[in-house]
């Protein structure tokens, strides 16, 4: 994990490996079928998931359930906007919580064929704060654990 400085705010990045191919990895980023199964940290999921792949289209994920931070149940709005899709090597897209004020984020999710697997390499740029970027690193961390198990069994 890193946590740098830039001139747009700070930076996250994750590494995880990943037990499949790079194809299943890069699926269980954009059909919503298999993202209801496991993006959300903790043990919240999806109750909604639309992913339109292509540039310029939209994602939104509304999550529910026990938040891992506070313990209580919440709703969560997401949205965003795909600047950048290749194929099986890499998504990119604006990314924001509804409601929240402030600029967008931007998430960059890497796929790399590595011995055993799939190696998974988050990237969020432009995170506006130190309390943001733990908030990040430990929900986006655990939903790539949460992604390995699923994808292992």
């Amino acid at each position: 994990m890193s946590g740098l400085a830039t001139g747009e705010g700070l930076q996250l990045q994750l590494k995880k490996t990943i037990k499949t191919t790079r194809e299943t990895a890069f699926a269980a980023w954009t059909k919503p079928e298999i993202l209801r199964k496991w993006f959300g940290p903790g043990q919240m999921l999806p109750v909604e998931a639309e992913v339109d792949l292509r540039v310029g289209g939209k994602l939104r994920f509304v999550i529910e359930g026990v938040s891992p931070r506070s313990g209580q149940h919440m709703q969560i709005t997401f949205e965003g906007v795909f600047r950048e899709i290749v194929p099986v090597k890499k998504l990119s897209f604006e990314w924001e919580v509804a409601g929240d004020p402030g600029e967008s984020t931007v998430v960059t999710v890497e796929f790399f064929d590595v011995e055993g697997g799939t190696e998974v390499v988050l990237t969020q740029d432009r995170i506006p704060n130190e309390e943001l970027l733990g908030r990040n690193k430990m929900g986006w961390g655990g939903m790539l654990e949460k992604l390995a198990e699923l994808t292992v069994r």
